[in-house]
């Protein structure tokens, strides 16, 4: 019989697998898989050591986690006796719904017994596995999004009680999994082709370039899924030698008083116009601090606007990030509607903040970040949007 210590604390982190994990992300180009790979290593490293000390079964780690099979699928598989969970990490601090990728729920020997949402928080070196549900819930109750190929589950349909559980596992006779057909044959030919469409590298999503249906038939043999991941890797070692510089904007540089084009400082822009002062609110102002302010434009019909970044060091060796948007010199307000947002490199939203009639300025809640972190700030209008990435 399984026995569990059914505590759900936030896990912390350990600095050694915060560091490890995103040194070995960094083999991968695309910024949004690349961060994807780190959050799944992250999730995996800490989760793994949490089930060996709760656990009297010895977890087994499903062969298919590695970074490579990160940077196309989101999710682990681990194995406890003869029950499968399938872990799907996300950055995003929204609990309002669960989004599993159809990889999890119609390749059959991936299907997994129970799912488990998990909320990782790299700023403050955390993870919290917030709920859960099983297969069967997610194919009768959950719908299907054929824009990114995910089932989608409300969040307050999952099971936010790990007791019930770890109670549950050890029930005879409790159904978990939904019955799904087998996907159709690949001959050697088919998949041959299939693979060299996917081995290029700049394809970001290889997962949504082909029909669900081959895509499911190459990853549930493991020969084909490796072949992959091995090409696809090779292309990465053959592209790294003239690997451009990306456009994001180095962050860490601005203490060296390093600025990318654009990048003015506010008494430059403003100058001493006392209307167009601002305050960071709960800004430590005797920090040492950079603030630097970029002109952003969404469209010919609307005004040019400001973008407004200050950071601040702390010792543990990450930076407070503060950012506010303002409107031009000679407007008193910003456009009605128009929102500032933070987001992962995988798109997700993790702050938004909104613009209302007569708003001079509007400000993300404060964030911190490690060195080697990547996010964008998007600015965005009902009709036009543009955005700018960062990397610590």
């Amino acid at each position: 019989m399984l026995v569990f210590d059914t505590s759900t604390p936030w896990l912390e982190i350990p600095d050694t697998v915060q560091t490890k994990s995103w040194s070995q992300s960094q083999s991968i180009l695309i910024p949004g898989n690349r961060w994807q790979a780190y959050l799944n290593q992250v999730c995996l490293q800490t989760v793994l050591p949490w089930l060996q000390e709760k656990s009297t079964v010895e977890p087994t780690v499903d062969s298919r986690n590695s970074l490579s099979f990160w940077e196309m699928v989101n999710g682990s598989a681990i194995i406890l006796g003869t029950t499968r969970l399938i872990f799907i990490p996300s950055e995003a601090m929204d609990r309002s719904e669960f989004r599993v990728p159809q990889e999890w729920i119609d390749i059959p020997s991936w299907v997994g017994d129970y799912y488990l949402a998990v909320e990782v928080d790299p700023d403050d070196r955390c993870l919290n596995i917030w709920g859960y549900t099983t297969h069967q819930a997610l194919k009768s109750e959950g719908s299907y999004d054929p824009s990114d190929r995910t089932y989608c589950l409300d969040g307050n349909d999952l099971i936010q009680d790990l007791t019930v559980f770890w109670v549950m596992q050890q029930l005879p006779g409790e159904a978990t999994r939904a019955i799904v057909p087998p996907l159709p044959a690949l001959s050697a030919e088919q998949a041959e082709r299939w693979l060299q469409q996917l081995e290029d590298v700049a394809i970001a999503l290889p997962r949504l370039e082909i029909p669900f249906a081959p895509w499911g038939a190459l990853l549930e043999q493991d020969c084909w899924l490796q072949q992959l991941c091995q090409q696809r890797q090779s292309s990465v070692n053959v592209t790294e030698p003239t690997r451009q510089g990306t456009a994001s904007t180095n962050l860490s540089q601005w203490w060296l008083n390093v600025f990318e084009a654009g990048w003015q400082a506010l008494e430059d822009l403003l100058g001493s116009q006392p209307d167009l002062a601002f305050n960071f609110r709960r800004a430590d102002s005797t920090a040492e601090q950079v603030r630097r302010v970029k002109q952003i434009q969404l469209g010919a019909e609307l005004p040019a606007l400001l973008l407004v970044v200050m950071l601040e060091t702390k010792a543990d060796g990450r930076m407070r990030i503060w950012v506010q948007m303002l409107p031009q010199p000679g407007e008193a307000y910003l456009p009605a509607n128009l929102r500032l947002e933070l987001l992962s490199m995988t798109g997700e939203v993790l702050q938004s903040v909104e613009a209302g009639g007569t708003s001079n300025y509007i400000q993300l809640r404060r964030f911190k970040s490690p060195s080697g972190a990547q996010f964008r700030l998007q600015v965005a209008s009902a009709d036009a949007f543009t955005y700018e990435d960062f990397v610590v």
